[in-house]
């Protein structure tokens, strides 16, 4: 026989050795082997009692292994990651000769997973190796599991669950159990489709739910392959008492609130998030909008569209939150300046962009601020809204506004707040109501300080505030009285009025202390101007109103008229000489014998208001 016959036949006989000895390979010889090169993979020793070839001669063998442990890390504690009593395995041999083994049936039973993650955020389960996504999925035939359990316990966001878990082919996966978030019960409940067969490579229909008295959420729709965590779409629903328990489940970086419920659409291609159609309630505000959420190099990135019809910003504040609101009010008394953190301490690793829009803003009591329009910035611990603007009654607020906690030499400062911010096509009327003096309103708000909250801040910065009022009305009767026209003052009609020429305030900010610089108001019938300062960390006013008439008075107060008090509620000092008889008398002998003082002129409106608004 010949060379060319030979050779072929040599070849095709090793082949067919070679074939045999895959189909007949005792598997379960490479035990030890497979034990060291998991052990080295996950840095501890992982143990594997009994590993055996249960069938005799086949291309698709099945292996089975008993007693197979996996140990925590050390910083884990004692205990195992997995334990399994027994799991059957069937795979393609050839499919060894790529690399890469092809799982055809698995079945588990007795099998208990204990994945933990610390206060740091390590997690048990993490051998450090980079998941490449997209690889092909095991396309099973069959797929069991029985008395089985998945524990998961995460002190980093203060959840944990026990979980039964269950599977085959006809009924599809079961998980049932109860957790705790945030020391608050609930009840969880997973299912999925068939795992096994041909749904392997389809869309795997799933439902999750957590329910509980204090929070809750669902999730039902589909995965790209069967528990495919990483790449989902769903309709999402959540409850909670407050808004930070339900971002213990979704883990966004949101804050404490009054009750909220929220819908939505997602959808997940790990690590991003896409939300759209998002409705929902916080307290007695409404929310809608959309957003993205991406995860890069341990940052997280927000950006999205935020809208609501009625908005009360008190329903950002929980009621363990409000309720120390309501102590630190009893301890310091009724402030104007909110006392709203502004530490970025906890957004640290947040940047995003949310585009705002309110169309009503709900407050307590009544406010000037109607609407709410404006752009939200966060990168690396600083935040600026600009454009931002606050609708007015009539008018508005425009202007943009920054919190700068960016580290300095490696220590994080407190934050600097900035406010630069001017009032356009206002009227005086709608921020002092029941005074009933209105005219044409502008102004300028610009201040710089740094703080935790607004009120510190505020209390400790320098800059100028800065309005004015031009061509409105005023009630005769507190026209004559700023102008200290006692005379006019009492005996004018209630429904006279006279004109406002002009009120301009400007207060020179430093450190905290707000001095007139200048401070009057000049009407047809006086010119008042006001001297002194305002503490705005204490909010404690210390201001002198010195008026004078523009005509001759019958009963003239001469001097000036103390106000003090607070912002909030300011206490006018009745001088002494208009408390008795005698002193009304000496009024009047002024005034007949002329000795009132000189009466005042009209200011230069035009130039006061520009000197203000400079």
């Amino acid at each position: 026989m010949s060379w060319w016959v030979k050779g072929p036949l040599i070849v095709a006989l090793l082949a067919l050795l070679m074939l045999i000895g895959l189909a007949a390979f005792p598997w379960g010889a490479l035990r030890g082997t497979i034990e060291q090169r998991l052990s080295k993979r996950l840095g501890r020793p992982a143990h594997i009692e009994v590993l055996e070839r249960t069938d005799r001669f086949s291309f698709h063998p099945e292996v089975t292994a008993r007693g197979v442990s996996i140990p925590q890390p050390r910083w884990a504690g004692p205990g195992d990651l997995a334990r399994v009593a027994e799991a059957r395995l069937r795979f393609s041999a050839f499919s060894l000769l790529t690399g890469h083994i092809a799982v055809e049936a698995f079945d588990v039973r007795g099998a208990t997973v204990t994945l933990i993650r610390d206060r740091q955020g390590r997690e048990s389960w993490d051998d450090g190796a980079k998941s490449e996504g997209g690889g092909r999925r095991p396309a099973l035939s069959r797929l069991k599991v029985t008395d089985s359990r998945v524990i998961y316990r995460d002190a980093k966001r203060d959840r944990s669950v026990d979980l039964k878990v269950e599977a085959d082919v006809r009924r599809g996966l079961v998980m049932r159990g109860t957790g705790l978030i945030k020391g608050r019960p609930v009840d969880v409940v997973v299912e999925g489709g068939a795992i096994a067969g041909a749904a392997a490579d389809k869309p795997w229909p799933f439902r999750a739910e957590i329910k509980g008295a204090a929070v809750g959420a669902t999730f039902k729709g589909t995965m790209d392959h069967p528990l495919d965590m990483g790449h989902l779409t769903a309709d999402a629903t959540a409850y909670g008492d407050d808004l930070a328990l339900v971002d213990v489940i979704i883990e966004a970086g949101l804050p404490g609130t009054q009750p909220v419920k929220l819908s939505a659409k997602v959808r997940r291609d790990r690590p991003d998030w896409t939300v759209t159609n998002l409705r929902g309630t916080i307290g007695r505000s409404d929310i809608a909008g959309s957003a993205t959420i991406r995860k890069r190099d341990g940052r997280t990135r927000i950006d999205g569209d935020v809208h609501s019809r009625r908005f009360d910003f008190s329903d950002l504040a929980s009621d363990a939150g409000k309720a120390r609101g309501q102590a630190k009010r009893a301890e310091v008394g009724d402030r104007v300046v909110p006392d709203t953190a502004i530490d970025l301490h906890s957004v640290a690793k947040t940047d995003g962009r949310l585009r705002l829009r309110v169309g009503t803003l709900l407050w307590p009591g009544s406010s000037p601020f109607r609407s709410l329009r404006g752009t939200m910035l966060l990168e690396r611990t600083r935040l600026v809204l600009d454009p931002l603007e606050l609708g007015l009654t009539r008018g508005r607020f425009v202007g943009t506004l920054s919190v700068d906690q960016r580290a300095g030499g490696g220590v994080a400062p407190s934050p600097l707040l900035s406010v630069a911010m001017n009032v356009r096509d206002a009227r005086l009327l709608d921020f002092f109501p029941d005074a009933d003096i209105d005219g044409k309103l502008s102004g300028k708000l610009r201040l710089a300080g740094r703080g935790r909250t607004i009120r510190s801040a505020i209390g400790q910065s320098s800059g100028v505030i800065a309005l004015v009022a031009r061509d409105g009305t005023i009630p005769a009767r507190t026209a004559s009285l700023l102008g200290q026209d006692i005379g006019r003052g009492l005996t004018t009609d209630k429904r006279e009025l006279a004109t406002l020429r002009c009120m301009v305030t400007r207060l020179d900010v430093q450190n905290g202390i707000a001095r007139a610089n200048p401070v009057l108001i000049d009407t047809t019938r006086a010119l008042t101007r006001a001297s002194g300062a305002v503490n705005l960390r204490t909010e404690q006013l210390s201001l002198n109103l010195a008026g004078t008439p523009k005509a001759k008075s019958i009963l003239r107060l001469s001097g000036t008229v103390p106000i003090r008090g607070t912002i909030k509620a300011p206490d006018i000092v009745i001088p002494k000489e208009t408390k008795s008889v005698g002193n009304v008398l000496k009024m009047l002998g002024r005034a007949i014998a002329g000795k009132q003082g000189a009466t005042a002129q009209d200011a230069d409106c035009n130039a006061l208001s520009a000197q203000a608004l400079r």
